[in-house]
């Protein structure tokens, strides 16, 4: 029986996905990069230090550091966050669903502390969370399992009592390889993906999720 339960944040609990990408345009075309839809995807899943690095392996810029350059994405991601209804369905439903089973509740993101609380205040469900573990608590985020081992450690959970929901093969790579049970929620255009089958599960919301998939 699962002991836990551990949400990955964007693109899971917020539709915040497209918002990343409006400002990783907006903050590295200015630097003079040239950015491009497709490698746009490829960073998606990726932390902020790592989509900076990613762009300056391509397109080296003068003037800003890397970190001056993360904060500029991350600051207008929390200003497009303040501007736009980014909800998915079934978030607040699922939560309340495991609390009232006595769940363990974590969250565990490649983004930011700060933005993770950002984003948790917006939705109102903060208080929900038992555990929140950021990329900025381990060397390496997702697909390393590192950021998922933590929440786990925090949580007082065997990895292996750990129920896991995604929507990235980055992530689910992570809760897989810390040997964790994981709940695939891909976009909608990312749904028969085969790559997707390598989770235990496969949800299209999480408003199908029920307790026989635990």
């Amino acid at each position: 029986m699962y002991k836990a339960v551990i949400f990955d944040m964007d693109g899971v609990l917020i539709n915040s996905e497209p918002l990343w990408k409006i400002a990783e345009k907006h903050v590295f075309s200015s630097l003079g990069v040239k950015v491009s839809d497709d490698l746009v995807h490829i960073t998606s899943a990726l932390t902020a230090q790592e989509v900076c690095e990613f762009w300056y392996s391509r397109y080296p810029w003068e003037g800003k550091t890397f970190k001056e350059v993360e904060d500029d994405v991350v600051n207008m991601v929390i200003k497009l966050i303040g501007e736009n209804d980014t909800r998915l369905p079934g978030v607040t439903e699922i939560l309340r669903l495991f609390k009232e089973k006595d769940f363990k509740i974590g969250l565990a993101s490649n983004s930011s502390h700060n933005l993770i609380e950002v984003i948790l205040e917006k939705l109102e469900i903060r208080s929900y969370f038992d555990v929140i573990s950021s990329a900025d608590d381990v060397e390496k985020g997702k697909p390393n399992p590192a950021v998922y081992l933590y929440a786990a450690e925090k949580l007082g959970v065997n990895p292996s009592g750990c129920l896991v929901f995604e929507d990235s093969i980055v992530g689910i790579t992570a809760a897989k390889n810390a040997g964790m049970k994981v709940i695939a929620v891909p976009a909608k255009e990312d749904f028969d993906k085969p790559e997707f089958e390598t989770a235990d599960y496969k949800i299209r919301s999480l408003k199908e999720f029920d307790l026989t998939l635990s």
